[in-house]
This record gives C-alpha cells, sequence and structure tokens, in this order.
C-alpha cells in the first residue's frame, strides 16, 4: 500500500512543470552560477518588458493628434492611425513574447508584423501574394503545430 502511495506522490510531482531546465540542476559553484545568471536574465527580461509597457503609455500622447487628423479629413489620416495601432500591438505582443516565451507567441508577433507591413505598405501584386502566403503559412504552423503539441 505504502509503495503505491509514493508512486502516485512521485507521479504527481513529475507531472509539474519544472521552473528551470534540467541544467539548473547542477550543484556546487557552478550551479549557483548558472542559478544566478538565470536569475539575472530574468530580472533584464522582466525591466525591459516595463520599459516597452512604459513607452507604450508615454505614446498614447500621440493620440489625440491622430484623431484630430482623422477628424478633420487629412491625407492618410486613417493609415496613420491604422500604423499606430499596430505598432502598439506588437509591442505589447513584444512583451508577452519576453514574458511568456513559448512557440505560439512568437508565431502571434510574427502574424502581426507581416499583416501591419502588408496593410501599411504599398506593394506590387506579387509582393502582396507573397506576403499573403507568408500570413497563411504563420496561421497553419499556428493551427496545425502548435495545437498538436498541446494535444499531445
Amino acid at each position: 500500500m505504502e509503495n503505491n502511495d509514493e508512486r502516485i506522490e512521485s507521479n504527481t510531482a513529475e507531472d509539474k512543470p519544472r521552473f528551470s531546465p534540467v541544467f539548473f540542476e547542477v550543484g556546487g559553484v557552478i550551479g549557483k552560477i548558472e542559478r544566478a545568471i538565470h536569475w539575472a536574465t530574468s530580472v533584464i527580461m522582466l525591466l525591459l518588458s516595463v520599459l516597452v509597457l512604459a513607452g507604450i503609455a508615454i505614446s498614447t500622447v500621440r493620440v489625440p493628434g491622430l484623431f484630430r487628423n482623422l477628424l478633420s479629413a487629412k491625407e492618410n489620416s486613417l493609415l496613420s492611425l491604422l500604423e499606430f495601432a499596430a505598432e502598439i500591438i506588437m509591442a505589447v505582443e513584444l512583451i508577452h513574447v519576453i514574458i511568456a516565451q513559448n512557440m505560439e507567441s512568437v508565431i502571434e508577433i510574427l502574424m502581426i508584423a507581416f499583416t501591419r507591413e502588408l496593410v501599411i505598405k504599398q506593394w506590387n501584386m506579387w509582393e502582396l501574394l507573397i506576403g499573403v502566403a507568408i500570413v497563411g503559412g504563420l496561421f497553419a504552423i499556428r493551427k496545425y503545430l502548435v495545437s498538436q503539441k498541446r494535444k499531445i
């Protein structure tokens, strides 16, 4: 009976996701240095995320001017508003990629970046076709490869 209980406990411990990769389980001085480097890089990523978030907050000062241009029907005002919105979305996704660090986040930011370029810039027909194929390929990768990985 006790052996079964021990196996159940050990199975639940193995099923839990680990915080650090296996190489951080090295003991001694090298293990301490590796854990310190991991901690330092985590802090740097967090600080970069905070700085990008502060940049997003500061850049919202431009929004009233963009809406004034839109209401006054200036040339390319809608395009500049869309470009600004896409840049904000990309910055938020970048924070998500820095924090989450998974394949789905990377694919999402690539899809947003390619879609932004397709909408904002003027392309000839072949370049537009290639861009749409790239975005379609990224959708397929996200649907079939990343979601299949979760089912396994």
